[in-house]
């Protein structure tokens, strides 16, 4: 049984639950967020990234390899300073080269 239209008590008249004007304006992708961490000049780590974006460290993992799965190059180094953990960022002449393949294969 399909729903009544939503009236208001005092002029009965119908309103609608959404309309063109209240659609959200697009919110960047958890995607999109790591890739920003990556691209920074430090790059970032997996505990950064875990809190950032409310993951677990396997999924943060797990997120890059899909990364490095669609080709771009995530190279990781040891932290200068001797930390603890490994920095992970992203080469910017490969993620141009993906950027640009992925853009040509969306308009074929």
């Amino acid at each position: 049984m399909a729903k009544k239209p939503a009236t208001t008590s005092d002029t009965n008249v119908v309103t609608s639950a959404t309309t063109e004007t209240d659609a959200p304006a697009r919110t960047e992708s958890k995607k999109d967020r790591l890739i920003s961490m990556l691209r920074r000049d430090g790059g970032t780590t997996i505990a950064e990234i875990s809190a950032s974006l409310g993951w677990q460290p396997h999924t943060t993992r797990a997120a890059i390899t899909g990364l490095r799965k669609q080709g771009h190059e995530v190279e990781t180094a040891k932290p200068e300073d001797g930390g603890f953990g490994l920095i992970y960022r992203i080469a910017l002449s490969a993620s141009a080269d993906v950027t640009a393949n992925n853009s040509a294969g969306a308009s074929q």
